[in-house]
């Protein structure tokens, strides 16, 4: 009698339906928005740094300005908006990700003196921020949030 490998009709069909539930509690708990929102919110803090590294650079004010639920620009002294790392001058947030209810920035904007302090305004000598800023960023059920302290004008996201 020769004996011959291989799978069973009965053990290949259970190995493709515990495949089945381990691909169907992948999709269920698959982060997806909570990583765009992540990587929005860091995207979001460094444009600020960098809006205030301008500012101390150049010896101007620069301003980061909220123009919609899901765009920003970063604009110099005289309101002009300036190229971003992808050559545009306005900056999209990822689809499903918006803008929520800014705290401390009554203008929908934070800008920078050429000492690094931010402010509400961007008329000088301005108003400076007075107390801790909040950006929250919404996508989904999630919420991240990007703050600014005042005097410093550090970030945290």
């Amino acid at each position: 009698m020769i004996k011959q490998k291989g799978f069973t009709l009965i053990e290949l069909v259970c190995v493709i339906i515990l495949l089945g539930v381990l691909s169907a509690t992948v999709f269920i708990n698959w982060p997806g928005v909570t990583i765009n929102l992540g990587a929005q919110a860091y995207q979001l803090a460094d444009d600020l740094r960098y809006t205030q590294a301008l500012s101390m650079t150049k010896d101007q004010r620069y301003a980061l300005v909220i123009t919609s639920s899901t765009t920003y620009q970063i604009t110099n002294g005289s309101g002009t908006a300036i190229l971003n790392a992808f050559g545009s001058t306005t900056t999209t947030l990822q689809h499903g990700i918006s803008f929520g209810t800014l705290t401390n920035l009554p203008n929908n904007l934070v800008a920078f003196n050429s000492k690094g302090i931010p402010y509400i305004t961007t008329g000088s000598p301005g108003t400076a921020l007075a107390a801790v800023a909040t950006i929250p960023l919404n996508g989904g059920s999630s919420t991240m949030t990007v703050s600014i302290a005042p005097q410093t004008g550090n970030v945290s996201p």
